[in-house]
């Protein structure tokens, strides 16, 4: 992992993808070329924090950001993260842009950036939001290990404190 922001938000990753992830961050960027990185931005969210993002613009000021309430993200559980691509357009290693577009073309391969990334993750069994047919979330990979798209049965288990022992993670 080359961008030093992300590696504690992959260490707040479930541990049953923990490693996957940085993994498969690795690979990707080793894809993407030294001029390019990948920016976790978002993996847990609390369940506190997911029932305040479904308020706004319902109940308190701003635009509506999220159709799930607390319990129903993937982010809820550790076992998804949204990203985005840096950029060093100088060569001089450090990341002086952002890139949210699902189309550029930066390392000049041929493919979009965007893809050759999500393309690395969904090789491995991961869901890219960015496929739905609900909504279209490009920044959302998830690991869904069979359960239902509504994680109902993972927040069951949240409630019951079924976590793996010293862990507010639950068993999968």
């Amino acid at each position: 992992m080359r961008d030093k922001v992300s590696i504690p938000r992959a260490e707040l990753m479930h541990p049953a993808v923990r490693t996957d992830v940085q993994i498969l961050i690795n690979k990707a960027e080793a894809a993407l070329g030294e001029k390019l990185a990948i920016r976790l931005v978002m993996t847990l969210r609390t369940i506190a924090e997911q029932d305040a993002l479904y308020a706004q613009g319902r109940t308190t000021p701003g635009p509506i950001v999220t159709k799930a309430r607390g319990g129903q993200s993937f982010h809820n559980f550790s076992l998804a993260f949204d990203f985005c691509l840096l950029r060093d357009t100088d060569g001089n290693g450090t990341w002086e842009t952002i890139s949210w577009s699902e189309l550029a073309d930066f390392n000049v391969n041929g493919l979009p950036d965007w893809k050759e990334v999500v393309k690395v993750f969904t090789d491995a069994g991961w869901e890219w939001g960015g496929a739905w047919s609900s909504i279209h979330d490009a920044p959302h990979l998830e690991k869904r290990f069979g359960y239902a798209e509504n994680c109902k049965d993972l927040f069951v288990r949240y409630q019951r404190k079924n976590f793996i022992p010293g862990t507010q993670y639950v068993n999968l």
